[in-house]
C-alpha cells in the first residue's frame, strides 16, 4: 500500500480547510442582495429546527376554555356573573408556563402566574361565583332582548417568550334593578 506523499496530503488539508470554510460562510450571517441589513438564521428558521414529526406543530401555548356563561342568581337586581367551567393553557415543547391572565372590557380580572409547569388547569369553582358585571337593560349589547356584551380576553405567556391569546364575547340577560318607594301622604 502506497502512503500519501506531502503534495497529496498538503492537497487534502487545504480541501478540507476549504470545506470547513464554506461550511462556516453558509451558517453565517448572509447579507441580503439587494443592501438590506444582514440576516442571521435564528434556531426557528434553520432547517433543523424542529424534529421532522413536529415540522407542523405549533410554536406557541394552547388554550382551551368554553365560552364563558352569563348569569343573574338574583332576577331584577342589575348583577350578572361571568363564569367559566374550566381555563387550560398547555406550554408547547419544552417551554414552561409564566402566567396566564383573564381581561374582561380590557381590565385584569384574574392572574396566575405558573413554576416550572407546562399546563396550567384553573377550575371555574375558583372563581365562584364568577366575575361580577352589570347586566345591562333590553338592547343594551345590541341584541334587543339581552342585556350587556363583555369582551374577554385570556393570555398565556411561557418561558421561551412566546404567548398565546383566546378571546370572545359573551352577552348577559337583560335586568334591571326596580326600586318599589313607599307613598308618603302629607
Amino acid at each position: 500500500m502506497k502512503m500519501f506523499s506531502r503534495k497529496m496530503f498538503g492537497a487534502l488539508i487545504i480541501l478540507l480547510a476549504l470545506t470547513g470554510a464554506l461550511m462556516m460562510w453558509s451558517i453565517s450571517p448572509v447579507e441580503s442582495r439587494n443592501g438590506l441589513a444582514p440576516v442571521t438564521p435564528t434556531p426557528l428558521t434553520t432547517p433543523r429546527a424542529r424534529p421532522p414529526h413536529l415540522a407542523q406543530a405549533p410554536a406557541i401555548s394552547f388554550i382551551d376554555s368554553q365560552t364563558p356563561m352569563c348569569y343573574s342568581s338574583v332576577t331584577e337586581t342589575g348583577v350578572c356573573y361571568l363564569q367559566w367551567n374550566y381555563l387550560y393553557v398547555t406550554a408547547s415543547a419544552s417551554q414552561y408556563i409564566i402566567s396566564m391572565t383573564l381581561e374582561i372590557n380590557g381590565d385584569v380580572r384574574a392572574y396566575h402566574a405558573g413554576f416550572f409547569q407546562t399546563t396550567m388547569y384553573i377550575a371555574g369553582e375558583m372563581y365562584n361565583p364568577g366575575f361580577k358585571v352589570v347586566c345591562g337593560l333590553p338592547g343594551a349589547g345590541g341584541n334587543p332582548l339581552l342585556g350587556n356584551a363583555y369582551n374577554y380576553t385570556i393570555r398565556a405567556r411561557e418561558t421561551g417568550g412566546l404567548s398565546a391569546t383566546n378571546y370572545g364575547t359573551v352577552t348577559c340577560p337583560a335586568s334591571a334593578i326596580h326600586f318599589n318607594l313607599p307613598a308618603i301622604y302629607r
